[in-house]
């Protein structure tokens, strides 16, 4: 409707040239993704490198194309990799909003990682609010870990300025000083920096509120339009908070208290929180908080999530529980398509491959319709969602139509398209071109034949601030270039009819410029209505040889007219296939063919007067360039078409398709080594083909022990070789070595013993590989068992051995050792402990017929001792002696004598 040329003015907050196609990609969790396509279709991706119990972020440019991402501590380019210097950055996995993405207003190439620490237990420090530069004309990181922040708590956010000066806020909250956060030190205190195309700017705008924040886990978020933040800190509450965009001032403090808890003993604490695309309903992902020695038990986690609506006077009494149940925390994220996704994870450890979806997030109550686990992911999601600049979410309307998915609108040399607006009764209506206000235009539709940045602004004339906006970058493209060309064909059917089936295709190199980035459609008529829907495989009419053919830019869309016309020679020849195994040692899918064997199966019979010569493509045969010759090696592996073209008196006699066919050889590992146990002989053990990525029943196989199976028992050591063939009648030949294998056998034993580092050292043979441990006389672990066969600093006493095989499991032995050594001290006082003293190592087992003397300081002969008796308790006739030094001499049965002292103490 038309309306009447009126000049207003208004201030419309417009968000600089960004899509929600900067939130394209996501990834987040144990290496998940997704990505929003153009269709509204969502792909699970598989490809995300970073791993993360929370912090992610990431962005892309404005086609929906992935630049990077990060989890605050690595920076990740589109191809996975990290990027030069992108590692070690002062983010933490375990931070709740590790990091955040901002893009320099004033350069596409430079982009702010804003990162925010946390400390997850001793030794590891907290490095506060800090950002790294990435250069992507570099593809760098070129600036890293430039500290803001001594110390902040683990959220930020970000929302753009204004359209004018393109800036954009970002946003954290920490203690008033910036300090390391304690008791006496809270975190009350929000922090705006801008960010400008100058940069960074050092200065931030502080807002410091009566609120006394210990637990710095939770979310902090702007509304779409940057109008409200919400800050939940776990624990410590929730609270709502008015932003002022132009001074970058936060205001107006409003806690809103969680009424919901499934028991007393579970209460709800806020984590994710989030916005709807209108600005009026909050949706918070709340949780309860366990003690830590709790949080892998999934019997104890409890998750709720919960919407509140901004518009009431009592935000906390419009709480509705939209979905409760036994799980873990999850954040929150508005989505390019409008929809709120939950991060979903059932412990703090164990995420879980779904993300859940809030489809109407704009509608109060269970109409927003939560969809749980409604997205699969190919890897799980954990606790944590990528944040993004608030305004890539923002509500703007679409003046393109055609459901665009960006403001730009590429048009083509000629063309005159038509914007069209919102149309809205009594509505005033201002368009703008390149910032010039067209007075004249004031409808709700604008037809347009030049390029340029067109903006329509809508003032509803409805006594309210609303006001929508849309706009259009409009760029005019060059036509492509498009020549008439004729296609020549023969006529393959044998009818001699002049119609065959063409690849319109082929005309393609000469219907354009082949420099051009083009595609073709074609058409029987010359409106260009039919369209010929199967150019690839289509018959000729040979009435109207004619084909009308339209040239058509693949980036710009824009085309041109022109004709081809077929032409059709007489043809008589046979479609044929070669067939060959890949046994030329190379497995590789290529072949050395001799063409020669197929020129009987091209013409049968092959009369005189006939020559076949063989092009590797079909425009090759036509035009006879290229002769292959006699032999061709095929350049696609395993299966490739080549043509032949059957001259008479060089007169096209047909052109035939030959098929060469490599056919693959089984997968198998061709060599390996088994090993058998000669001491469990006669057990046997299996041995098989080891046929890969295939079912065994798809071959046959052939034994050199005359078997036909899969797999073989043998009990012997010895060379097994098998012939596999699979379907293709194509065989390659598997040999298994069974080398043999026993338990150890010990040779000796060294001791080194009564000294001040006792020494055992043993000596086994055997076909195997061993580790030896020794256990106590109690047959308890002494030492565990080791690849060395020596056992160094050993207390006296008795052992025993155990020797075991590793490589193959054939078993173990073991023997008992002696250590022989001397107390130096015994008490006699009866209770239990040291109360005699005897030879550590001697027994009727080991050194049974030593000779153990005990002596006084003055050579008094007092005790003579078997090694089969108990030991000497101190007394001499009957009495116990004092406490003092006393003697003894020792002659072990081996022939050792030992001399030396203890002490007696009452």
């Amino acid at each position: 409707m038309k309306k009447i040329a009126l000049l207003f003015t208004f201030f419309f907050i417009s968000f600089y040239s960004y899509s929600q196609n900067e939130a394209a990609n996501w990834y987040f969790g144990d290496n998940a993704g997704i990505r929003f396509n153009v269709d509204g279709t969502i792909t699970s991706l598989s490809n995300g490198q970073l791993s993360t119990e929370e912090g992610c972020t990431s962005i892309s440019d404005n086609n929906g194309d992935l630049l990077f991402y990060t989890d605050g501590r690595f920076v990740y380019d589109r191809n996975g990799n990290v990027m030069p210097n992108g590692s070690n950055l002062y983010g933490d996995k375990s931070s709740t909003q590790s990091a955040i993405i901002i893009p320099n207003p004033g350069n596409l190439n430079i982009y702010y990682v804003f990162t925010v620490d946390t400390s997850i237990g001793p030794g590891d420090p907290d490095y506060g609010f800090n950002y790294s530069i990435v250069d992507l004309s570099l593809g760098d990181v070129t600036t890293k870990n430039f500290s803001i922040l001594s110390d902040s708590s683990e959220k930020i956010s970000a929302v753009v300025k204004d359209c004018e000066s393109k800036s954009i806020w970002v946003i954290t909250f920490s203690s008033k000083d910036g300090l390391t956060q304690t008791t006496n030190n809270p975190f009350n205190t929000f922090y705006a920096y801008e960010v400008t195309a100058a940069g960074v700017n050092p200065n931030p705008v502080t807002r410091t509120f009566d609120i006394d924040i210990s637990d710095g886990r939770g979310y902090l978020k702007f509304s779409p339009d940057g109008t409200k933040l919400v800050c939940a800190n776990a624990t410590s509450g929730l609270y709502l908070y008015d932003f002022d965009a132009s001074s970058g001032v936060v205001s107006n403090q409003k806690e809103i208290p969680i009424n919901f808890s499934p028991n007393l003993s579970k209460p709800q604490s806020a984590y994710g929180v989030e916005f709807s695309q209108n600005n009026n309903v909050l949706y918070v992902s709340a949780f309860y908080n366990p003690n830590s020695d709790e949080f892998n038990l999934a019997s104890e986690q409890y998750g709720s999530l919960l919407q509140y609506d901004l518009t009431a006077a009592n935000i906390s009494s419009t709480e509705i529980v939209i979905d409760k149940r036994q799980m873990y925390r999850g954040a929150l994220q508005l989505g390019p398509d409008g929809k709120i996704y939950r991060a979903m994870s059932n412990t703090y450890n164990n995420g879980s491959p779904f993300l859940s979806v809030i489809n109407n997030p704009n509608i109060i109550g269970l109409g927003c319709d939560y969809k749980h686990n409604a997205i699969p992911l190919t890897r799980n999601s954990r606790q944590g969602l990528p944040p993004f600049i608030t305004s890539f979410f923002s509500q703007k309307i679409d003046i393109i139509g055609n459901n665009a998915t960006s403001n730009d609108l590429p048009l083509c040399t000629g063309e005159i398209y038509t914007l069209n607006g919102i149309e809205l009764p009594g509505a005033l209506y201002q368009w703008s071109l390149n910032g010039i206000i067209q007075v004249e235009e004031t409808d709700f539709y604008l037809p347009i034949s030049k390029p340029g940045l067109y903006k329509l602004l809508i003032d509803p004339n409805d006594g309210n601030c609303d006001r929508f906006e849309g706009q259009a970058l409009v760029t005019y493209n060059e036509n492509p270039k498009a020549f008439q060309t004729t296609l020549i064909q023969c006529d393959e059917d044998g009818t001699k009819d002049g119609q065959t089936i063409f690849n319109l295709n082929e005309a393609n190199s000469s219907l354009t410029d082949p420099t051009e980035n083009v595609f073709t459609k074609f058409y029987k008529d010359a409106t260009r209505l039919d369209q010929i829907l199967n150019p690839d495989n289509y018959i000729n009419d040979p009435y109207s040889p004619i084909i009308f053919v339209e040239v058509i830019n693949s980036q710009t869309g824009c085309s041109t007219n022109t004709e081809l016309v077929l032409n059709v020679s007489v043809t008589d020849s046979n479609d044929v296939e070669l067939i060959v195994c890949d046994d030329d040692g190379i497995e590789d899918g290529k072949y050395n063919f001799n063409l020669r064997e197929a020129d009987s199966k091209i013409i049968t019979p092959l009369t005189n007067g006939l020559v076949i010569s063989y092009y590797e493509f079909y425009e090759d045969a036509l035009i006879e360039q290229n002769n292959l010759g006699d032999t061709f090696k095929n350049t696609e592996p395993y299966s490739q078409t080549i043509y032949a073209r059957v001259e008479n008196t060089n007169n096209c006699y047909g052109i035939s398709e030959l098929l060469l066919t490599v056919n693959k050889l089984p997968e198998i590992k061709t060599d390996d080594i088994v090993y058998y146990c000669l001491n469990k002989y006669p057990e046997t053990i299996i041995i098989d083909a080891n046929v890969i990525n295939d079912a065994p029943d798809n071959y046959t196989y052939s034994w050199s022990t005359e078997e036909s199976t899969y797999e073989i028992q043998v009990n012997e050591p010895g060379t097994y070789k098998v012939l596999v063939t699979n379907s293709n009648n194509c065989t390659k030949e598997r040999t298994v070595v069974v080398e043999p294998a026993n338990i150890a056998t010990f040779e000796t034993i060294k001791v080194v013993d009564a000294a001040q580092n006792n020494i055992i050292t043993v000596f086994v043979s055997g076909e195997g590989t061993y580790e030896y441990s020794l256990l106590d006389s109690d047959n308890i672990l002494y030492r565990p068992y080791q690849n060395s066969n020596i056992f160094e600093n050993i207390a006296p006493g008795f052992y025993t051995i155990y020797v075991k095989d590793v490589k193959n499991n054939c078993g173990n032995v073991n023997k008992k050792v002696s250590v022989i050594g001397f107390p130096k001290y015994f008490t006699p006082n009866n209770d239990g402990m040291n109360d005699t003293w005897q030879v550590y190592g001697v027994s009727s087992l080991f050194q049974p017929d030593s000779k153990i003397f005990i002596f006084d300081r003055y050579g008094k002969l007092l005790k003579q001792l078997k090694p089969t008796e108990k030991g000497w308790d101190g007394s001499f006739n009957g009495k116990i002696l004092p406490t003092d030094d006393y003697w003894f001499s020792v002659i072990l049965q081996d022939g050792r004598v030992f001399k030396s002292h203890f002490t007696l103490k009452n």
